[in-house]
Parts: structure tokens; C-alpha cells; sequence
């Protein structure tokens, strides 16, 4: 287990990222996270990451009464996002998520580019599956 918290999170296999236009309403959202089966996007682009936004986010709006049709990614998006570097060892990753207490992380290459989303799931299935890294 030890040696496999050592992987770099580029060995590890994980999404292409998903994303969100800033002004995308919260129904948008909600039914891009649905359509694609993931927890969080990316508000933005590869090339220049504004937020993210998470299933948690539009849940607390959704009980607090939004109106999803007129609030929109940006209004609804955590602006200071923590990410992870292709570089990273997937204990760097999890600690990240620890502290945050979160459970998705964008994955940004050696230019600051999002090039992929690891999820809490992500890091545990090869460690539960025969503590390799990379893919099951």
C-alpha cells in the first residue's frame, strides 16, 4: 500500500474533465452531472479554470431554496480551487482531499491546463482491488 500512495497521479486512471460555462444556469449543471455520471465540473475551460462545482453545492442551493433557473455556475462555483499536478503522489492527492474535505480534484499538467477530474473513488479502486497502481 505504501509504495502505491507513491504513484503519480498521471499513472492513475481518471476522467477527462467535465465542464461548466460560467453562465450556465444550475438546472444545466445539475443535468450535465447527471447526463455524464460525475460529481463535480469545472467552471471554465482546459485552459483557464475559473471554479468548480460540486453535486454538494447544488444540493445546499437546492435546500435553501435557488431558483435554478436563474442562478448560474459562476454564482453557484467555489472559487479557490484545489487541485492536483500530473506530478503529485496520490498521497499528496488524498491528503488535499482530507484537508479540503473534498472528493474531487481537477488534474492540472506542468502548463496549469485541466487535463483530467480524480475522485475520492479513483484513488481508492486500485488500492482495494490489489494495491497496484494505475488501472484495475
Amino acid at each position: 500500500m505504501a509504495s502505491y500512495l507513491q504513484d503519480k497521479i498521471g499513472s492513475l486512471e481518471h476522467r477527462e474533465p467535465v465542464f461548466a460555462r460560467p453562465d450556465e444556469t444550475l438546472r444545466a449543471v445539475a443535468h450535465t452531472m447527471w447526463v455524464e455520471n460525475v460529481g463535480a465540473l469545472v467552471v471554465g475551460d482546459e485552459q483557464r479554470s475559473l471554479g468548480i462545482i460540486s453535486e454538494r453545492d447544488v444540493v445546499a442551493l437546492v435546500a435553501q431554496g435557488a431558483d435554478l433557473d436563474a442562478v448560474t455556475a459562476e454564482d453557484a462555483m467555489v472559487k479557490h480551487v484545489v487541485a492536483a499536478r500530473v506530478g503529485d503522489t496520490l498521497a499528496d492527492a488524498g491528503y488535499q482531499m482530507l484537508d479540503g474535505a473534498i472528493r474531487h480534484l481537477p488534474v492540472l499538467d506542468d502548463q496549469g491546463h485541466v487535463v483530467g477530474m480524480v475522485s475520492v473513488r479513483d484513488l481508492l479502486r486500485p488500492a482495494l482491488s490489489g494495491g497496484g497502481g494505475g488501472t484495475d
